[in-house]
């Protein structure tokens, strides 16, 4: 079965490590064994933590990627047991164990998944599936998204007055090695789960966990 998924990763982080912005999302298309893509598209972020509208963005991230690449279904960054989002109702929605915020949100933005999701079933005849963290392709997107996220910040950093921090997601790595940049996951059976992109030469990059926030790693990029 080929895979179409879509993820973000990678934030800015303020001064006490909480993050404050997504620094990349990317959209890719993984066959069996689910290890690497077949072909993907990143998009820098730089959009607020808290913008509601993540999903939406992923979404047609991915919508833009099927142009190129046939799939036969697509996993969302959603974690709501597998749900077909053309199936997903205000009632199902509440049945689901989800804080008063994450159904505000959640019932705010449907309409807008709903929307690209039927033109993803219209045009190529696949559904768009809910499956969240329980997908392998959706960690894999995550990786990648922490890479070219890393990318973006070594970008930032050059241009910066003063170093920036940058979070990676939950249980991943970051080694920098050649002008290249290896994102890996610390997750059990996932060792070959693996993202790289080129990086500039010659920033400094500090590493160390985050003081605050369990499994998480901190980068501290430039002078």
């Amino acid at each position: 079965m080929r895979i179409a998924t879509v993820d973000s990763g990678c934030s800015i982080l303020d001064r006490d490590f909480k993050p404050i912005s997504i620094l990349s999302t990317v959209a890719l298309v993984v066959d069996q064994p689910y290890q690497a893509p077949m072909q993907l598209k990143a998009r820098s972020g730089d959009y607020a933590m808290t913008d509601p509208n993540v999903l939406i963005y992923e979404l047609q991230l991915c919508y833009e990627l099927l142009e190129n690449q046939e799939a036969d279904c697509v996993h969302l960054d959603l974690t709501l047991g597998g749900v077909n989002i053309l199936d997903l109702t205000d009632e199902y929605l509440f049945q689901m164990q989800l804080s008063q915020m994450g159904r505000s949100v959640l019932h705010a933005i449907m309409p807008a998944l709903r929307k690209i999701a039927m033109e993803i079933n219209d045009v190529y005849h696949i559904p768009v599936l809910a499956l969240g963290k329980q997908s392998v392709p959706v960690r894999l997107a995550e990786l990648y998204a922490a890479a070219y996220g890393m990318q973006h910040a070594c970008e930032k950093a050059q241009a910066a007055d003063a170093p920036i921090y940058v979070g990676l997601p939950a249980k991943v790595s970051a080694c920098f090695e050649n002008g290249v940049v290896h994102v890996s996951s610390a997750e059990p059976m996932e060792d070959a789960l693996t993202a790289e992109v080129p990086v500039e030469n010659g920033i400094l990059v500090e590493q160390f966990l985050n003081p605050v926030t369990r499994g998480f790693q901190v980068l501290k990029i430039g002078n």
